[in-house]
Parts: C-alpha cells; sequence; structure tokens
C-alpha cells in the first residue's frame, strides 16, 4: 500500500517536472487596494525562469500599468532544457500609492486572475470647488510628490499608504496649502477657492482718470479710460502690474477685503511759487515756495530740495556753487548764499522732487544791486512741465543793464563835480 502511494507520488512529480519543462502559461494579474477595488495605473512586473537558450537564467517584465478593471495579462513562455532543472516559480510584483506585493505562484497551478492585494493602500480622493460649492476643473493638486489636475468633475485621485502628506492646491491666483493625515481610511477632502467680481480705477493725483497698461493674471490690456472689471477671477489678493509712460507700479488688490480698488499714480511734479530774493547786511537769500497740490499727491520730497548758483559773466564751462537750503515753514524753504559783491548777477538753478521721484526745475537770475527782485522762472517737469509764471516773476536783463549805467554815470558825476570845487 504505501509502496503505491509512492510510486503515484514519483510519477505525478515526473509529470509536473515535464511540463515545466517547457511550458506556456497565461493569466492575468488583478492588483487590488485595501478593501479589494480595482487598483487602475498600478505596476506590475514578473519574474520567471525562463530556460537557457535565452542566456540567463531569470528574466524580469518591463513594469506594466494596470487598466481600469485592475488587470494586465501576461503570456509566460518557458523554451526547457535538458542540462538542468527547471524552476516553475513565476514571481508576480503589484505596487502603487507607495505600497508594494509579493506573490508567489507555481506556473499552470493558478487560476487565470492572480490577484495582488495591496491591504495598505489607500485612495485620497481632493475636491476643489468654488465658494457656491460648484467643481473647479484644471485646478493643480499636488499630494507629497504626486502631481496632477482636477478633472472636469471637479477632483483628482491618487493612492498612498498610512502617512501624513503636504498638498498645495492652486487655481489662477488662489492657493492653498496644509497636511492630510491618512489612518487605515479612504480619504476625501476638498479645498474652497472663492471668486470676485473686481474692479479697478486707476487714476492720477488730481482724481482724473488715466490711460494705462494694466496686467492681471499674466494678461496686459489697454484701459483707454483707466476702468478695468473682471467678473470671475479667483484669489483673495491679486497681483497686478501698471504702465504708464514709463512710469511701472505693483501692488496687490485685496479682493477678499474690498474688491473695488482705486489706484493712485502721482504723475504731477511740485509746483513753484513766487521765488523772491533778498539782500540783508550784505547776505542774500532765495525764499523758495514750493507744494504738491494733487488731491492724492505724495507731497514735497525735502531732503530732495537744491539749489545752485554762479556769477555771471558764465558759460557752459563755469562751475556751479551749492547754496544753503533750509524749511522756513510749511511748504516754505530758503537758500542763503554767503556774501556776494553788491553788484553781482547771480544765476541760479532750484530742483526738488515728490516721493514718488517727479521733478521739478527752476532757472533764474538775480542781482545783488537791487534790494529785493523776482528772479526769473524756468520751471521743468519729468511728466508734466509747469506753465511758465506771468512777466512780473521775471527781471529784463536790459533794466539791470540799464541801472547798473545810470549808478556809473552818477559815480563819475559827483566827482567831476568835486574835482570842479
Amino acid at each position: 500500500m504505501n509502496f503505491k502511494y509512492m510510486l503515484l507520488l514519483l510519477i505525478l512529480s515526473q509529470i509536473v517536472i515535464a511540463d515545466c519543462a517547457g511550458y506556456v502559461d497565461e493569466f492575468s494579474v488583478r492588483v487590488l487596494d485595501s478593501k479589494n477595488r480595482p487598483i487602475e495605473g498600478a505596476d506590475v512586473w514578473i519574474k520567471f525562469d525562463r530556460g537557457t537558450l535565452f542566456g540567463e537564467q531569470y528574466f524580469t517584465t518591463e513594469i506594466r500599468q494596470t487598466d481600469a478593471a485592475g488587470k494586465v495579462d501576461y503570456q509566460v513562455i518557458n523554451q526547457g532544457t535538458n542540462t538542468r532543472e527547471i524552476d516553475c516559480t513565476i514571481v508576480i510584483n503589484g505596487s502603487a500609492g507607495g505600497g508594494t506585493k509579493k506573490i508567489e505562484v507555481e506556473a499552470n497551478s493558478h487560476g487565470p486572475i492572480v490577484d495582488v492585494i495591496l491591504d495598505d493602500v489607500y485612495p485620497v480622493k481632493f475636491y476643489v470647488r468654488d465658494h457656491l460649492n460648484a467643481p473647479i476643473e484644471n485646478a493643480s493638486v499636488t499630494i507629497g510628490d504626486k502631481s496632477g489636475k482636477t478633472n472636469e468633475y471637479g477632483y483628482v485621485k491618487y493612492l498612498f499608504v498610512e502617512g501624513s502628506y503636504d498638498y498645495l492646491s492652486s487655481y489662477e491666483i488662489a492657493k492653498q496649502a496644509g497636511t492630510i493625515v491618512i489612518e487605515g481610511e479612504d480619504v476625501e477632502f476638498a479645498v474652497i477657492f472663492p471668486h470676485y467680481h473686481i474692479y479697478v480705477d486707476v487714476l492720477d493725483d488730481y482724481g482724473d482718470p488715466l490711460p494705462v497698461n494694466l496686467t492681471v493674471l499674466n494678461e496686459t490690456v489697454y484701459l483707454p479710460d483707466g476702468h478695468y472689471e473682471n467678473e470671475k477671477i479667483f484669489g483673495d489678493y491679486i497681483p497686478y502690474k501698471i504702465g504708464y509712460k514709463g512710469i511701472e507700479k505693483n501692488g496687490e488688490i485685496l479682493a477678499i477685503e474690498n474688491p473695488r480698488a482705486e489706484i493712485i499714480l502721482d504723475i504731477h511734479a511740485p509746483l513753484f511759487g513766487e521765488v523772491v530774493s533778498e539782500t540783508i547786511n550784505n547776505r542774500t537769500k532765495l525764499n523758495i515756495p514750493i507744494s504738491d497740490p494733487g488731491a492724492d499727491a505724495s507731497g514735497v520730497d525735502v531732503k530732495t530740495l537744491q539749489v545752485q548758483y554762479r556769477l555771471e559773466p558764465a558759460d557752459a564751462s563755469t562751475p556751479w556753487n551749492t547754496a544753503v537750503v533750509f524749511t522756513t515753514g510749511f511748504n516754505t524753504f530758503a537758500a542763503e548764499f554767503p556774501e556776494l559783491a553788491p553788484d553781482s548777477i547771480v544765476q541760479f538753478t532750484i530742483e526738488v522732487k515728490d516721493k514718488e521721484g517727479n521733478k521739478a526745475t527752476l532757472g533764474g537770475k538775480f542781482s545783488t544791486l537791487v534790494g529785493t527782485a523776482p528772479p526769473i522762472n524756468n520751471t521743468q517737469n519729468q511728466t508734466n512741465p509747469q506753465e511758465t509764471p506771468g512777466e512780473s516773476q521775471e527781471i529784463p536783463l536790459l533794466y539791470i543793464i540799464v541801472v547798473v549805467f545810470v549808478v556809473i554815470f552818477a559815480i563819475i558825476l559827483v566827482k567831476k563835480l568835486k574835482s570842479n570845487e
């Protein structure tokens, strides 16, 4: 009895060995998650003994991905050999979401489907919606080392093993970052990105609309009347760039606080009032009124006020000297000069900027011969030239020359009368 049983086992073992000596095995590998649901896109590869005709004894296939049913189909061909015993074991590997499982089967000793169950892998469904709960398509979602875009239903689906994972989701300007924790269960997670109807008006410092180029969301538009609207824009803080005649301004629209933004560009330089010279005790001083009158003007930048002067006659090579400037009151300043000869003609320039960098310049002359006289005004502004003040602010050169000759004539006449005595 025992002999017959042993003989039967020997015959069966010879049959198996004979089958493995050269076989063809066909089957499907199916990858399942922790709840036995098919995993699409899982990686699968197998390793088997293919005989000595191929050189290496064992062969590992390339990685393939499972289909929507979680399956990959295989046909394994062993060419057989008479020089050694064939290894009939087929090693099957499946991987997804950071989880990996390896199982072994014997050739032609398994069913048509071989299941690889990743019992430590869980799906994460990440939704992106607006504040009205409408799905947002094409939002970017990164979790751990996986990145993708939301579908038409506003979500992406990833697989992960248990643990904590950082995420970042964005759409247009809207962004949100955080952490997702996976603890033995499926995860559904949602972020909400509200959208706003924004209004932008670009005005100058006098409150007048400006024709500008406005860049929002990497798109530049020309605004002939300085007005812009966008009915649906995502992002609580929306960066912008404005361009106007070489002036650029960057900032953010705080849509979460106020979707209506009024942006002011100070494009007007400060204005000079009537500049008057006075000489006291042979020391000459210029009184300089300066204002920045726009309703939203940035104001005079006192640190930029400079007064330079030189005596005439002068040409382009004549160096300039710097006067001492100081504040005498609100929007009033003075330039003080060293003691000058009483019959000097003094040429001067004044330069000042506002706090936005708009520059105004004034040029003129005064005479130390006259006690008090208004200088010539020749103001220029880098963005909006000032109007030239009236004639009363100018000192005609002819007038100065006539006065000088009268004085000289009077001196000569006095000397002559004395000599006659």
